[in-house]
């Protein structure tokens, strides 16, 4: 078998947003709502917005891009298998939506982090982003379990 190049990843990355954001269109005005425990009780929403926002954040990393738009495809599987890694508050001035930021972390070909985000105004968690561990470097000194 060929090594896959980062040509391969960008063009497979791009194939699994586009499903991701087909996917997506289902949820318009009816949004995915399920609860969920791993060390903590979530009720999560995943709306179209949700997933959108998520396949649109790219890292630099082809092969981590490929890997957590296919992660995005499957939320609640993904927080059922993860490993709760904490909390941390909201950056000053930022994201007044949201009361805090809550992570979870699968090993799949990488390490995945999921940042969900509690709404400031209920107890429903959305996911916002999946990052490396780089991104999550900046983060991870303020976690709180």
């Amino acid at each position: 078998m060929a090594k896959r190049t980062s040509e391969d990843f960008y063009k497979e990355s791009k194939r699994i947003r586009e499903e991701v954001l087909q996917q997506a269109e289902l949820l318009k005005g009816c949004p995915l709502r399920f609860t969920i425990t791993n060390e903590i009780t979530m009720r999560v929403e995943i709306t179209k917005t949700d997933l959108k926002t998520i396949v649109s954040k790219n890292v630099g990393d082809d092969k981590f891009n490929a890997i957590k738009n296919a992660l995005a495809k499957d939320i609640p599987g993904y927080l059922a298998k993860a490993t709760y890694l904490g909390w941390r508050p909201v950056a000053e001035g930022k994201h007044f939506e949201s009361a805090y930021f809550a992570y979870f972390s699968r090993e799949l070909g990488c390490r995945t982090i999921l940042c969900t985000r509690r709404l400031a105004d209920g107890d429903i968690y959305k996911p916002y982003a999946i990052i490396n561990d780089h991104t999550f470097a900046t983060a991870e000194s303020e976690l709180r379990k």
